[in-house]
């Protein structure tokens, strides 16, 4: 059968994505999924606890058929919905709907973090009632030098827009140790060094402003030249893992693509892993060209699993490391999925493809 349009609306693609819905469906292999939450939305994070009871939703709508606001960007809303029964209830929270939420990252049921457009950093310890805000850093801000924040809010709609509203973070992994590690590519020099990335740590005691305070504020634990950090894992040493704890740093190498030169878009940014133990991170592995990164995962018995695709012929990848990223073999996994998981810990690989669930085993 062919979709035919059959109401004057189905024609307009900015009608068909403001209709565009997140949904979350419960069930098992044995029984069908059950639609358990529909919201209107083109993107959303989600966060779901252990025992499978807790669970929070953040949805992102743009309304596709109102102009760009003051900052040049559509208009956007933001919602956190939140479930204390597997899913069957839900809840929407006081949360301010123009703050963005692109990472929800827990502890658990009560403690955790919200990440978003600015880069924004949120924290509560009430499960969600209340939310405390730590500020950045100050290089993680694209700021313009000739006119203040609240200049430009207030400036006409033929004025340049704020810029930087919706810089992000590039990566930000919250651990079992309580460390939130997060990374951006910094757009100004850090000590003298140009086109870096910084990584951070954020404890969970640790103050709001210990990154923002005017006395001593804290650094970063560490600096990558000429690279993008993509993702980050931290690791704990074991007796058949790797020697001693260690942050693993997922990157796409070369200084990030300028859209104001002319076919730059097509240079590569191959993928590469960094290694770091409490000093100089140590870069282990730059990988073929093609290799496009996208998230890095630890298995058992410290396996290491980068999730990845390939320019070459769109196909997914992925590259596995046993000896602690010192050396790596690439699985090609066929064509590129609709979306994939790896539970750290374990061995199983899962991708969505074609309407199915396949998983296979990594050994």
């Amino acid at each position: 059968m062919i979709a035919e349009p059959t109401e004057p609306w189905m024609n307009n693609v900015h009608e068909t994505l403001n209709r565009y819905t997140v949904r979350f469906f419960t069930g098992s292999f044995e029984q069908d999924l059950t639609k358990r939450f529909e919201q209107f939305g083109q993107n959303a994070t989600w966060w779901v606890s252990p025992d499978w009871k807790v669970i929070y939703i953040a949805t992102e709508w743009t309304d596709y058929k109102q102009g760009n606001g003051p900052d040049g960007y559509g208009v956007t809303l933001h919602k956190l919905w939140k479930s204390t029964d597997g899913g069957m209830t839900w809840r929407r929270l006081a949360w301010p709907e123009v703050n963005n939420i692109g990472q929800l990252s827990f502890l658990d049921a009560d403690r955790g973090y919200a990440i978003g457009w600015g880069p924004r950093i949120w924290r509560t310890a009430d499960g969600g009632e209340h939310w405390e805000e730590v500020k950045a850093p100050a290089l993680a801000y694209e700021v313009d030098s000739e006119r203040t924040r609240a200049a430009q809010m207030s400036a006409r709609a033929d004025v340049r827009p704020i810029k930087g509203t919706r810089f992000e973070l590039t990566a930000a992994s919250l651990e079992k140790n309580g460390v939130l590690f997060f990374a951006f590519f910094s757009p100004e020099p850090y000590r003298g060094q140009k086109a870096v990335s910084l990584v951070y740590a954020l404890r969970w005691e640790d103050p709001a402003d210990i990154f923002a305070r005017a006395d001593e504020p804290r650094g970063p634990e560490i600096v990558i030249p000429e690279a993008t950090v993509v993702d980050v894992l931290w690791v704990r040493g074991g007796e058949r893992g790797p020697r001693g704890n260690a942050l693993y740093l997922l990157t796409e190498q070369g200084l990030p693509h300028n859209h104001d030169i002319p076919h730059d878009t097509d240079r590569a940014r191959p993928a590469g892993v960094w290694r770091w133990t409490g000093e100089r991170a140590t870069h282990l592995k730059t990988f073929d060209d093609d290799i496009r990164p996208d998230a890095l995962y630890v298995g058992k018995d410290g396996l290491l699993l980068i999730d990845a695709s390939s320019s070459r012929n769109e196909h997914d990848i992925a590259l596995v490391s046993r000896d602690g990223g010192e050396s790596w073999t690439r699985q090609d996994e066929g064509p590129g999925a609709a979306g994939g998981h790896f539970e750290n810990g374990g061995t199983t690989k899962w991708r969505y493809f074609g309407y199915s669930l396949l998983s296979r085993e990594i050994h």
